[in-house]
């Protein structure tokens, strides 16, 4: 990758929220269907449930209200409570490929900043590998990571276990 690039090809943020690193990391992975927005799914109907395989090499894919499973990804990496990355294979007009040269990463890592507090790093990475286009696809995912994160931290804080 040319060094030029690489600003343009991630997405980075971080957020706190105010719940212990375990809740953290189970409300990302476990309840994903409850704080994705529902007009972002990919399927020919709206999602029932968005589910991600606890294990490398598990599926992270939409369940939709009719049964129908559409991968978006894969686990490569499951270390609860600190880590878990995912692959993207959604493309830029939204279709799903899965050559791993044409796969994006999303980075999720975890740090306990107290016993009720944890800082949530995020990046969404290797944007360029999707190709002609990964520009306007960064655009678009950057603003909508934006949306979606604010829904994780509002559901992480809000529900009680």
């Amino acid at each position: 990758m040319q060094p030029e690039i690489a600003p343009k090809a991630s997405i980075k943020k971080t957020i706190r929220v105010a719940v212990p690193i375990d809740r953290a990391f189970r409300v990302f992975v476990d309840r994903m269907g409850a704080w994705w927005p529902a007009q972002h799914h990919i399927g020919g109907v709206p999602f029932k449930d968005i589910l991600v395989e606890h294990r490398a090499g598990g599926r992270w894919y939409e369940l939709s209200a009719n049964g129908q499973e559409c991968q978006w990804g894969t686990v490569l990496v499951w270390d609860p409570p600190k880590r878990v990355t995912l692959s993207w294979h959604l493309q830029a007009d939204w279709t799903v490929n899965f050559a791993p040269e044409r796969s994006s990463e999303v980075v999720v890592e975890f740090f306990e900043e107290g016993p009720e507090a944890t800082r949530m790093e995020f990046e969404h990475r290797h944007l360029e590998r999707h190709g002609e286009g990964f520009e306007k696809l960064r655009d678009s995912v950057d603003s909508g990571w934006g949306e979606i994160l604010r829904n994780y931290e509002a559901l992480a804080t809000s529900e009680k276990e």
